[in-house]
C-alpha cells in the first residue's frame, strides 16, 4: 500500500482566530515557564491598556498584542530582545516620539530604544527598527503570524533560553534550564 503525504500540509488561509492567538501565547508562556527559574509577570489589566491607548494615540494595537500583554506583560524574550511590558512600551513610544525616524503608527513590543521590533499599525506588519537607520526589514506580515512562527520555533526543540541573553538556537538540540 502506498502512502502519499501532502507537501503543503494544512496551510492556514487568513489570520489566526482569537482563540488560536491565545493558545499560541499560552504555548510561548509555558515554554518560558519550563525553561527559566524566573517568575513571569502577570498579564496587564484594563487600566494598563487605557494608559497605553492614551500614550500611543495614533497606534491602535492589534488584538494579538492585546492578548499577549493580557497573558504575560513582559518578562519573556523574542530571541535576543526582551519583551516590553506596557510601561516600557509607553516609555519607549514617548522617548522615540521626537525622533525623525519614528512614526506615530509604530508600536514596539521588544528590545530597547536603540534596537527593537515593532508593529506598524498602519499596515499590521512587524519590522526591525534601530536608532541609526530607522525602519528596517519587514519580518512578518502580521503580529499574530510573528507569534505563531516564534511559537513554532520554540516548540520544535532547537531553541534554548540563556539568562540575560535571550533565546538562542541550540547547537545540541538540548533544552537548557540556565
Amino acid at each position: 500500500m502506498s502512502i502519499t503525504v501532502a507537501e503543503e500540509g494544512n496551510r492556514r488561509r487568513g489570520d489566526m482566530s482569537e482563540d488560536e492567538i491565545r493558545q499560541c501565547v499560552l504555548d510561548i508562556k509555558s515554554w518560558f515557564e519550563r525553561r527559566t527559574n524566573v517568575g513571569l509577570a502577570d498579564g496587564a489589566d484594563r487600566a494598563d491598556f487605557q494608559r497605553l491607548a492614551k500614550a500611543a494615540d495614533e497606534a491602535d494595537p492589534p488584538e494579538s498584542l492585546h492578548i499577549l500583554l493580557s497573558v504575560v506583560n513582559g518578562s519573556i524574550w523574542f530571541l535576543d530582545k526582551e519583551a516590553m511590558d506596557i510601561e516600557k512600551i509607553i516609555e519607549t513610544v514617548t522617548y522615540l516620539g521626537s525622533k525623525r525616524s519614528w512614526k506615530g503608527e509604530y508600536l514596539p513590543f521588544c528590545g530597547d530604544e536603540s534596537s527593537l521590533l515593532l508593529i506598524d499599525t498602519s499596515n499590521g506588519k512587524v519590522y526591525e527598527w534601530d536608532s541609526d537607520d530607522g525602519l528596517g526589514d519587514c519580518i512578518a506580515s502580521s503580529f499574530s503570524s510573528y507569534l505563531e512562527n516564534y511559537r513554532n520555533s520554540l516548540l520544535n526543540g532547537h531553541m534554548e533560553y540563556l539568562g540575560g541573553v535571550g533565546v538562542v538556537e541550540s547547537m545540541s538540540g538540548s533544552h537548557s534550564r540556565k
